[in-house]
């Protein structure tokens, strides 16, 4: 090789070199991210590759042109290489830091999901604050028994009182008596069975109905003026036993009713 040849070498080299620092400032100054056009307007006008390649063109000789020509190529061919190189190292977070910016970014944009989950049908819905709990029910209170005479007017009730036959001495009052007018319908206050239907051969209740109504609990209807069940007899709730009267033990037309609970005498009226 001439000694002219390798000062031309030697020049291309620097020129490769000035372009290859050129370049590689460019695109590592903080805060310079360059578009595809400048990036591509940056290798072709390089200072450095355009006076190597006028260098080139400068020599006599086909061969000399052939390889100063082949080096320019090659330079350019590099030059265009380390650009893109240099750039696709530009569209990638380089640090641990960018990389986690990147990903607190892509959070905030696409907030996750709600997890769904199985309603026990196959189904899946959202969760819901609360959802699976849940509450006592509260049981029913028994339902109170009918009443067994129209507007229960109360005339004398249940305890000791002054015995309205004589006006004098006390006496134990095993009923609550209830104001009627003669033939007023008397009903069970529970569905049961009559145990009795009858005069109070026993006592002063005169025409008596005795209605049993299971676990303990019986109910009588005194004083009646008359009797529409049997002895044996089911009756179904608010059913009419009788009417009212003022037979055996009374002053006037009215319905002694007493409640019985294993045998023992209750106020009737905490029981309606």
């Amino acid at each position: 090789m001439t000694p002219k040849l390798n000062e031309t070498a030697r020049n291309l080299a620097d020129a490769f070199r000035r372009y290859i620092t050129e370049t590689a400032s460019r695109y590592r100054t903080p805060g310079r991210h360059a578009g595809p056009e400048g990036d591509r307007q940056h290798l072709f006008d390089s200072a450095g590759l355009q006076q190597a390649l006028r260098r080139a063109r400068t020599y006599s000789t086909p061969a000399r042109k052939t390889a100063a020509l082949g080096t320019g190529a090659s330079l350019l061919l590099s030059g265009m290489v380390f650009g893109v190189a240099e750039a696709a190292t530009l569209e990638a977070p380089e640090t641990v830091s960018e990389r986690q910016l990147v990903n607190i970014r892509q959070l905030d944009e696409e907030p996750p999901a709600e997890a769904p989950v199985e309603d026990g049908a196959g189904s899946t819905a959202p969760v819901q604050d609360g959802a699976g709990t849940t509450a006592p029910v509260a049981e029913e209170p028994p339902a109170k028994p009918s009443v067994p005479v129209d507007g229960m007017v109360i005339t004398s009730p249940f305890g000791w009182r002054i015995n309205p036959m004589t006006g004098s001495g006390q006496e134990w009052h095993t009923g609550t008596d209830f104001r009627g007018v003669t033939g007023t319908e008397v009903r069970s206050a529970r569905a049961g069975t009559v145990t009795e239907a009858g005069w109070h051969t026993t006592g002063g209740g005169g025409l008596r109905v005795v209605v049993d109504h299971g676990n303990g609990t019986q109910t009588t209807y005194n004083h009646l003026n008359d009797i529409r069940v049997e002895p044996g007899q089911p009756v179904g709730e608010g059913q009419a036993v009788g009417g009212v009267g003022s037979t055996g033990n009374s002053t006037g037309p009215h319905l002694h009713f007493e409640v019985l609970i294993n045998g023992e005498y209750i106020d009737p009226m905490t029981w309606l």
